[in-house]
């Protein structure tokens, strides 16, 4: 029974890896860090580039980015299901961290949930990727 749990594990990894589109990457990390607000809450980044979200806080927080898709990335780590499918939320518990990169020139939208012991239970901070071509 083990033995077919980490044979199925292996094919999720796989399959987790190949439906995203072949791209350089460009191994500049960009760190979005989730502390008393989203620290940059905006940021340009290059084609290939990683960002990187990273909970600082003592609570959980959930990133959502409404329209995510295969097709605009080349690299995730923490955003895709157990099918390998990227997933437009994802939670990150405390100093856990996520990311992607993106293959084109495009402008995310999206807000970080952090959970928090104010009333209501939750702040939201929006946030915005700009994926920009490097000018050569």
């Amino acid at each position: 029974m083990r033995a077919a749990w980490v044979a199925m594990a292996g094919v999720v990894m796989v399959t987790g890896c190949a439906g995203l589109p072949q791209t350089t990457r460009t191994a500049v990390i960009h760190e979005v860090k989730l502390e008393e607000h989203l620290k940059p809450a905006d940021l340009t980044v290059h084609v290939g580039d990683e960002v990187r979200w990273a909970n600082h806080r003592t609570l959980a927080a959930l990133i959502d980015i409404p329209g995510l898709d295969t097709k605009m990335l080349s690299c995730e780590r923490g955003f895709s299901n157990m099918f390998g499918r990227p997933q437009e939320v994802t939670e990150l518990d405390p100093n856990a961290s996520a990311s992607l990169c993106f293959n084109k020139a495009i402008v995310i939208s999206y807000n970080a949930r952090m959970r928090s012991a104010a009333p209501g239970g939750m702040q939201i901070e929006p946030g915005t990727i700009r994926v920009v071509v490097p000018t050569p």
